[in-house]
């Protein structure tokens, strides 16, 4: 019996201000598969957006990785139209498209911005192995090849970043009509699982280990706080709405809205250490205590909503000698231990700052696995982390 599964999702951030605009261009986006499928739903969302998204034409491909080239292109409707009108607020998918899909080809999904469109939120990623995008002038829904134009040439506000992301507007879901449903693994956390360096990773594992049975979802935001929401950043765009609601109040939604994960990979609480002392929010600052009962919230809802909940510890963060680092890393051990002491409450634990931290420095990232702030991991970091978790998830059969 064909079943509807959900294979790719990536979080809209919620900016606060506009961060560009598009304007008789096509957006790209590339998602690597590994199903087998004979139909496709695209799913829309304008959730943060102040004005309606229009999507004047939307279309589906197979990606040859041979030819370097879309084959099979089909028209993307909504409620039988062409033209797809996204409100404010909304989210939903599309009609269903019939596009048979094997592991051998990738889907590029691609939506022409006719006319000018104020653009306040995106999807994101860093490492961009999984999905990236890419654009083009014009409408080019029906063109068999991918624009040559990056996010940081059509949404140059993104130019701030240490390492260039892929953005993606008004897009942030595919759902695939398949005999076969792959088990799905949802990574719920902050920067770290966002930028996509262990998510990749570990997807490229599985994806080896059992080719076509997982599909990781990753529901990552940048500046995520597991107890409160986004602290006001003064020097960037939006003054930090795009740090989201808080973890334990977006879980449900984030994770539970539409499908509901078999798995749930939850790694969180660097931010909680830290951004009340960096941004002037004395009012914020955490106690391990706090932290480890967010925590047990969200393996409760987990388990109450019958998907299986890993956890990890908070990976080392320590490296410029800010004034608040010892404050901020006695908060950090001091949850670690809880969650150590506590780990049969989730369905098994998985101790990434034993894995990451320098054996002589332990409140510091070991060299070569960040990308120069100590903090995010960088593709040797990454692979790291993930190994970690695979090894845990799959008892260490690696192919």
């Amino acid at each position: 019996m064909s079943t509807w599964k959900k294979v790719w999702g990536s979080l809209e951030i919620p900016w606060g201000a506009q961060v560009g605009s598009l304007e008789d261009i096509t957006q790209k986006i590339w998602i690597q598969n590994a199903w087998t499928a004979h139909a496709v739903q695209v799913r829309f969302c304008n959730a943060y957006g102040r004005e309606p998204l229009v999507l004047e034409r939307v279309s589906a491909g197979l990606w040859d990785r041979e030819k370097k080239q879309v084959t099979k292109i089909v028209p993307i409707t909504a409620d039988g139209s062409e033209r797809i009108t996204i409100e404010p607020g909304t989210a939903f998918y599309s009609d269903e498209a019939a596009l048979s899909l094997t592991p051998e080809y990738d889907i590029v999904i691609s939506a022409y911005f006719k006319s000018a469109q104020k653009i306040d939120s995106v999807c994101q990623t860093w490492c961009a192995q999984g999905f990236r995008t890419s654009f083009c002038g014009g409408d080019a829904v029906s063109s068999a090849f991918l624009g040559m134009q990056t996010t940081l040439q059509v949404l140059p506000s993104f130019a701030r970043d240490a390492v260039p992301c892929n953005a993606a507007a008004g897009i942030n879901g595919l759902k695939i009509c398949t005999d076969r449903p792959p088990v799905t693994l949802a990574c719920f956390g902050d920067s770290i699982t966002h930028m996509g360096y262990y998510f990749d990773a570990l997807r490229e594992m599985v994806q080896r280990h059992s080719p076509g049975e997982y599909a990781l979802l990753n529901y990552g935001i940048g500046g995520n706080r597991l107890l409160f929401d986004d602290c006001h950043v003064e020097e960037i765009i939006g003054h930090g709405k795009c740090f989201g609601q808080a973890g334990i109040s977006r879980f449900v939604r984030d994770v539970y809205i539409e499908d509901t994960p078999d798995t749930v990979f939850f790694m969180e609480g660097v931010n909680d250490c830290t951004h009340a002392f960096a941004f002037g929010c004395p009012n914020e600052v955490p106690t391990g205590e706090m932290l480890f009962n967010g925590m047990k919230q969200i393996i409760e809802t987990a388990h109450k909503n019958k998907s299986k909940i890993y956890v990890s510890t908070v990976m080392p963060f320590g490296c410029f000698g800010e004034p608040f680092r010892e404050k901020a890393e006695c908060i950090r051990q001091d949850f670690n231990q809880r969650i150590r002491e506590n780990s049969a409450l989730a369905d098994g634990l998985i101790d990434l700052d034993k894995v990451m931290r320098m054996p002589n420095a332990p409140d510091k990232m070991k060299d070569g696995c960040h990308i120069g702030d100590g903090v995010h991991p960088n593709t040797e970091g990454g692979r790291r982390i993930a190994r970690a978790i695979f090894e845990h998830l799959f008892k260490g059969e690696m192919r």
